[in-house]
C-alpha cells in the first residue's frame, strides 16, 4: 500500500497589476519549512520579466483577444490610436454594484468592435489566468498529482459582504474554467483567442460553468498569516497597509482565541497607489526635460517613462534617484524633487492621516485586551518605499509598542527560489500568506 499524497493549498492574487499564486502544504502554517513554499512560475520565461509575475491584462486586437505581456506589448504599439487593454481587475470588482459593472459596454478604446462586457473580458483573463496556474502544477513534481485545495485573496471590499462577493467571483472562475476547455491553446502565452469565435465560446462556457470550490482568503488576513508564523503567541495584533496598482489598503486584525479577525472599523482604502506615484515621477521628469517641447514629444517621453517606471521607481525609492536615456539625452529624477512635488505631499499626508486612524482602532483594541505590542507590515509593490517604512515604524506609545517587521522575511533569500523570490516578495506576499493561512483565518471556506 502506498501513502496518500501530501494536500496542498494553492491561492490566487489576481492583483492590479500582477496576478499571482502560490502553494504551501495544507499544515504549513504551523510546521513552516520555506523549502515546501511554491510560488508559482506564471508567466512564461520566453516572454523575460520575473516569471512569478503574469501581467494582468487583455486586449481586443483587430482579429483577436491577447493576454498578459503580448496585451501590453500591443496596447503599447497602439497608444498613439488610443487603443488601451484592460486592466485594473481587482478594481472593476470592487465597487458596489458589481453586476451592473460587469453586464457594462467596454468602452472604445478597449473594445473597438463593441461586442463585449466587461464581464466577457473578465472571464477570458481568468481563464488565461487559470492556464497558467495550471502550467505551473504541471510541471512541479510535489503539486502534479496532489490534491489541491484552491482558494483566492480579495481586499474586504463592501463592508464584510464576503458571500455576495464570493458568489459572483467563484461564478466568474467558473466560466473561465468551462471557457478555457473551448478555446484550449488559444489560451498559451503570445498566442490569443479568434475574435469570431469568441462569442460562441463564451456562450457556451456561461451555459455549463465549472463547478468550482474555492475558498477565499481577506488580503490582510493573508499577510497577517505569512507574518506571524512563529509569533502565534505574540503577534495577537496586526495593522497591514497594502500599496499596490491602484489602491492603497489599511486593515488591522486581532486574535480572538484561536481565530485572528479583521477589526472592520479600521479598514481604509485609498484611490491613491502605485499607479499614482508612477504619474507623479513621469511629471516630475516631463518638468526636468524643458526641452521636450511639442505634444508629440512629450508623448514619446511619457510613453518612454511609463516603459521603463518599474525600474524608475526601484531606483528613486532605493537609491534616491533615477536616469533614463532618452534620444542621446539623460534624464535625472531624484526622491528628493519627488518629496516636493505637491500631490506626492498630499498622498502622504492622506496616507498618513488613514494610517493613525486605522492605528488607533486596533490600539483601543489591543489595550482592551491587555496586550501591549502590535506587529506592523507593509505589502505590495510599494512595500520597500522609504515613506512606507517610515510609516509602519511610528506611533509606539509607553502602553503600546509598534514592531514593524520586514516587507521580505530572510527565509525570501533561500537558495532554492534561485534568487528570484527576494525582489518580488511583497507583491508575493498576498498569494504565499493566503495559501499558507490555516482554515479558521479564512472569510470563506471551501467547505461552507
Amino acid at each position: 500500500m502506498t501513502d496518500a499524497p501530501e494536500a496542498w493549498t494553492l491561492c490566487i492574487d489576481f492583483g492590479t497589476a500582477f496576478s499571482k499564486a502560490a502553494a504551501a502544504p495544507n499544515d504549513a502554517w504551523v510546521r513552516f519549512d520555506p523549502a515546501e513554499l511554491r510560488p508559482l512560475a506564471l508567466g512564461a520565461r520566453e516572454e523575460g520579466g520575473n516569471p512569478f509575475l503574469l501581467e494582468s491584462a487583455v486586449f481586443v486586437d483587430d482579429d483577436r483577444i491577447l493576454f498578459g505581456p503580448a496585451a501590453i506589448g500591443r496596447a503599447e504599439a497602439l497608444a498613439p490610436r488610443k487603443r488601451t487593454a484592460l486592466r485594473s481587475f481587482k478594481t472593476l470588482l470592487s465597487v458596489s454594484d458589481l453586476d451592473r459593472a460587469l453586464n457594462t459596454a467596454a468602452p472604445g478604446s478597449i473594445d473597438p468592435h463593441r461586442m463585449f462586457v466587461m464581464r466577457d473580458l473578465v472571464v477570458f483573463y481568468l481563464a488565461y489566468l487559470l492556464q497558467a496556474v495550471d502550467r505551473a502544477v504541471a510541471v512541479d513534481p510535489d503539486l502534479a498529482n496532489a490534491p489541491l485545495e484552491r482558494r483566492y485573496a480579495a481586499p474586504a471590499w463592501r463592508g464584510g459582504d464576503s458571500a455576495g462577493l464570493h458568489d459572483v467571483v467563484v461564478r466568474l472562475f467558473g466560466e473561465a474554467d468551462a471557457l478555457r476547455e473551448v478555446v484550449g491553446e488559444q489560451l498559451a502565452p503570445g498566442k490569443g483567442v479568434s475574435l469570431k469565435a469568441a462569442p460562441g465560446a463564451l456562450a457556451a462556457a456561461r451555459a455549463r460553468p465549472r463547478d468550482l470550490d474555492m475558498g477565499l482568503v481577506f488580503e490582510a488576513t493573508a499577510a497577517a498569516a505569512y507574518t506571524s508564523i512563529g509569533l502565534q503567541d505574540s503577534a495577537a495584533h496586526m495593522i497591514v497597509v497594502d500599496i499596490g496598482a491602484g489602491t492603497t489598503d489599511i486593515a488591522a486584525l486581532a486574535r480572538r482565541g484561536n481565530r485572528l479577525e479583521e477589526l472592520p472599523e479600521a479598514r481604509v482604502t485609498l484611490k491613491q497607489a502605485g499607479d499614482f506615484l508612477d504619474r507623479v515621477i513621469a511629471n516630475r521628469a516631463l518638468e526636468a526635460t524643458p526641452w521636450a517641447r511639442s505634444q508629440a514629444h512629450k508623448t514619446a517621453l511619457w510613453n518612454a517613462l511609463m516603459r521603463n517606471m518599474r525600474d524608475i521607481k526601484e531606483n528613486v525609492f532605493l537609491d534616491g534617484r533615477a536616469m533614463l536615456r532618452f534620444e542621446g539625452r539623460t534624464i535625472n529624477v531624484t526622491l528628493k524633487e519627488i518629496e516636493r512635488m505637491p500631490d506626492f505631499k498630499d498622498f502622504v499626508k492622506d496616507l498618513t492621516q488613514a494610517y493613525d486612524d486605522s492605528l488607533a482602532v486596533v490600539r483601543a483594541t489591543a489595550l482592551a485586551a491587555d496586550r501591549h505590542e502590535i506587529q506592523a507590515v507593509a505589502v505590495g509593490g510599494g512595500a520597500a518605499a522609504p515613506f512606507i517604512q517610515a510609516l509602519i515604524r511610528r506611533g509606539s506609545t509607553r502602553k503600546v509598542d509598534i514592531v514593524a517587521r520586514p516587507a521580505t522575511p530572510d527565509w525570501a533569500h533561500a537558495r532554492a527560489f534561485r534568487g528570484n523570490l527576494a525582489p518580488v516578495f511583497p507583491q508575493l506576499a498576498i498569494a504565499i500568506g493566503g495559501a499558507l493561512a490555516p482554515r479558521d483565518m479564512l472569510a470563506v471556506d471551501v467547505e461552507d
